[in-house]
């Protein structure tokens, strides 16, 4: 398969990600536009980047945070659903082999049959069903599906979970080599709360993927991705995991911006109405302290549209500022500014001394990620 490395494509106010390990290949959200003038072909790449079986481009893993539009955009007309024996072959579909989700895919009634959720809930529903009945074929390739945290509806009756806490170093029925994920996210609490308030973005899955040295006796890069958990989701992820000596869970040398670079990982919004009298504008404590955890030469990137001094959120130009005096403004990048410079997707590329980030096609420039000590802003 390669080199290791995770790659963050321009998809604009959206997640879609790609880590490629020693031994898999692995797809978080997807949020892929029509290519047009200014549209990067993140189809494309993906096949390009795939492995292939029996001519058909798979991912070992697809991880959905979270079925928000841009996080799922256009799965339905770019990923295979249904039997793989009913694959078109004049398609390039991608075959997903083992599927992970959160609860609220199911509990949610304000999904559409034909939008690109209902359309994952239709699959989400069919690989269930495998495991209700407990058929055989829910352990093929193509079949599996995982539960990430809890299931308060009882709707994944003998479906597989991993719950907050868990460290997962297997999938499809394979062990990852030097990798591995630390789940952090969703709580029970926050499954039934965005139940109750129809409120997405507290489902979101939230990890820590971990690259071990080729000796496998350290680590040589920790990235945290969050969907679009907002700061009482992480406030609690940080109140939990150094309660259970799970601190080194909470270190990063790459950290994805929740939601696209907005104030909700900060604060709640608005971040200043001066007319209601509503100030958010002071960034939560805790927030900060999950920004502190960052390891010497850590990046931070932003998944969003340029983020520009204006009045957006997202993405929220504080919100950068309050990235940059943590890791500075050299190490923070953003998918769409990395796309106009060099038209190409962020690339960090993972060895045993840590990620290189990869600006040109001819040039590589060492990130300098691999030394474990902490640099960040005084809490």
């Amino acid at each position: 398969m390669g080199k290791n490395k995770v790659k963050y494509y321009p998809v604009g106010n959206g997640d879609t990600s790609l880590f490629k390990t020693s031994n898999a290949n692995i797809i978080t959200d997807c949020n892929i536009r029509e290519v047009k003038d200014g549209i990067y072909d993140v189809k494309k790449n993906l096949i390009e980047e795939l492995d292939t079986r029996d001519d058909k481009p798979y991912t070992d893993l697809f991880i959905l945070t979270h079925h928000d539009n841009d996080h799922c955009l256009n799965f339905k007309n770019h990923f295979h659903t249904g039997k793989i024996s009913s694959y078109d072959d004049n398609d390039d579909k991608i075959i997903i082999d083992e599927l992970w989700v959160n609860e609220y895919i199911l509990g949610d009634n304000n999904i559409s049959d034909d939008s690109d959720a209902g359309v994952i809930r239709k699959e989400v529903r069919r690989r269930r069903n495998l495991y209700k009945s407990n058929d055989s074929s829910k352990d093929e390739r193509g079949n599996r599906l995982v539960l990430i945290g809890y299931d308060d509806n009882n709707e994944f009756t003998n479906v597989p979970q991993h719950i907050p806490g868990s460290t997962v170093t297997q999938i499809n029925d394979t062990s990852l080599k030097n990798f591995e994920f630390f789940i952090h996210a969703p709580f029970k609490a926050d499954v039934i709360d965005c139940n109750a308030k129809e409120d997405r973005n507290m489902s979101s899955i939230v990890y820590q993927a971990r690259f071990y040295k080729s000796n496998g006796s350290d680590f040589s890069c920790r990235i945290l991705h969050g969907g679009d958990a907002d700061h009482y989701r992480w406030a609690t992820i940080k109140e939990k995991s150094e309660k259970n000596d799970n601190k080194d869970a909470l270190e990063w040398d790459i950290f994805q911006t929740p939601h696209h670079c907005s104030w909700t990982f900060f604060n709640d919004t608005p971040y200043k109405d001066d007319d209601k009298g509503i100030d958010n504008s002071e960034p939560k404590q805790t927030s900060i302290d999950i920004l502190n955890y960052s390891l010497t030469g850590a990046k931070v990137v932003a998944t969003s549209k340029k983020v520009v001094n204006d009045k957006d959120n997202p993405p929220h130009y504080p919100a950068k500022t309050e990235y940059t005096n943590v890791v500075g403004i050299s190490n923070f990048k953003n998918t769409q500014k990395f796309y106009d410079d060099f038209k190409k997707p962020i690339v960090f590329e993972i060895d045993d001394y840590g990620a290189t980030l990869i600006k040109a096609s001819a040039a590589a420039i060492s990130s300098g990620l691999s030394k474990p000590s902490r640099a960040g802003r005084a809490g």
